[in-house]
């Protein structure tokens, strides 16, 4: 375990700790312009699945030379799953295990009583003057997609922190599009009740810890608990925290960049040609329509580190696949171990990058017993845990579950879909994949879809017939 890397503060540290393990980012000095052609140029080089057909992992690529920006833009940091294991320190294919030892730690966040190193520039021009990328003719403008929302509760002093897609508008004005019941619209919520704006800071270019913990939700995360303490206990040290100079807000110490604001009641579509509502790329490989009426975040800041560097997310990608489905790994990881440890030792959990990292679980496991019953208690466990899952790929112990190859040969030679096949109709769907949208399933007309799980585990009985050959070397 590298123990630099499980205290790098910031992003630059990180990548210091990956250059010393031989792994830098490729070079691009071509000028590129962010409005499609940075974009187009990492899809058509190095993106895979869902963005792509290609498979493998993807590289970290710099473009050091976007047209009409101030700054570098750096894409794919997380586009591998090694990386993402050396980025915490973990042992190889153990990023989400190290995750899961942390749940129940948290840490503090440290607060300076001074300026960050992210509040060393400031930006004239605001957000015109950050190189936000457009991906698509179809994109309803440039969107941020990395930033990291800051908001406090001023009522509980709970500090929420989580990534929304946003749509620069214009250089002090973005649409916010926020889950609704998940926190920050709650606390938007309240202050709206209050008459108030929410005061917020937009974090670009943070801690790996801090990415890769952002979406943990209940059951993994309480809604009293903040993102930022368990990033603390998940890094081995406190998170930096400042306040912003423009709002009533903390914003992260150690970002490339801050963009200062408050969500209003001014409202704001996300597109702007109704005969077109497109929004953005979404993290299944589809185009995503536009939302109507969303919350404008009022800009009244933006500050960077000295020699600031844009880090951004393509979406879809495996880099967006690994960072929604790491978290949830762990999550699931604990959460299934408690439940059904009275038939199987609960290995590994990994989500395909494939499916977004968040659609399709492969669920390793060491039956202790045979029972008929525990596939469909595995899937509706399952279910419970995680809202947006559809299907559950039930392995042995001797399946290497980040192997598409390995599961793939399991499915062929230990699945009869009369006797392994649990389906579960007519469960809520998630419309973003289009099979589960209205009307793709006879007689609907809400989101909805079966959920499923494929038992390619062996039968106890029959473990000695089923030993693969190289058991036996």
């Amino acid at each position: 375990m590298d123990a630099f890397a499980r205290t790098a503060p910031d992003l630059r540290s990180a990548l210091e700790m990956l250059k010393r393990h031989g792994d830098t980012p490729i070079v691009v000095e071509d000028p590129l312009d962010p409005n499609l052609e940075i974009a187009r140029h990492y899809l058509e080089n190095f993106g895979t699945s869902p963005a792509h057909p290609r498979s493998g992992v993807e590289p970290m690529v710099l473009y050091t030379n976007p047209t009409g920006a101030r700054m570098p833009v750096l894409m794919g940091v997380y586009g591998a799953r090694g990386r993402c294991d050396r980025l915490l320190g973990a042992e190889p294919g153990g990023i989400a295990r190290r995750i899961a030892d942390e749940l129940e730690n948290r840490m503090p966040v440290e607060t300076l009583a001074h300026p960050g190193p992210s509040q060393t520039c400031t930006l004239p021009g605001k957000l015109d003057d950050l190189p936000v990328l457009t991906v698509t003719d179809r994109d309803a403008g440039p969107y941020l997609t990395s930033g990291l929302v800051i908001a406090r509760d001023p009522e509980s002093g709970v500090v929420n922190a989580s990534i929304h897609r946003m749509r620069v508008i214009d250089g002090e004005r973005l649409t916010i599009w926020m889950l609704p019941g998940r926190d920050l619209d709650v606390l938007f919520r309240k202050a709206r009740a209050r008459g108030e704006d929410l005061p917020i800071s937009i974090n670009i270019g943070v801690a790996p810890a801090i990415y890769l913990t952002s979406s943990i939700t209940k059951p993994f995360l309480g809604t009293d608990e903040s993102e930022l303490e368990l990033a603390g206990a998940v890094a081995g040290a406190s998170i930096r925290v400042c306040a912003c100079d423009t709002q009533d807000a903390w914003c992260l110490a150690d970002a490339e960049i801050v963009v200062e604001g408050a969500i209003t009641a001014a409202t704001h579509d996300e597109y702007d040609d109704p005969g077109a509502p497109f929004g953005m790329p979404e993290f299944l490989g589809y185009m995503g329509m536009g939302k109507a009426e969303l919350p404008l975040v009022s800009v009244t800041k933006v500050t960077t580190r000295a020699a600031a560097v844009y880090q951004t997310f393509l979406g879809p990608g495996k880099e967006q696949s690994e960072l929604l489905g790491i978290p949830t790994e762990a999550g699931m990881l604990v959460q299934l171990a408690r439940r059904l440890s009275d038939t199987a030792r609960v290995i590994d959990a990994h989500y395909l990058p494939a499916a977004g990292g968040q659609l399709l679980l492969a669920l390793r496991i060491d039956k202790q017993v045979e029972d008929a019953a525990f596939p469909r208690r595995v899937l509706e466990t399952a279910m419970e845990c995680h809202a947006l899952l559809k299907g559950v790929l039930l392995v042995d112990a001797d399946i290497d579950v980040a192997s598409e190859s390995d599961l793939f040969w399991a499915m062929a030679t230990r699945f009869q879909p009369s006797r392994d096949l649990t389906v579960l109709s007519g469960q809520r769907g998630f419309p973003l994949d289009p099979s589960q949208a209205p009307g793709y399933l006879p007689n609907t007309d809400a989101p909805t879809t079966d959920k499923y799980l494929m038992d390619l585990t062996v039968p106890v009985s029959e473990r000695a017939r089923f030993r693969r050959v190289s058991d036996l070397v």
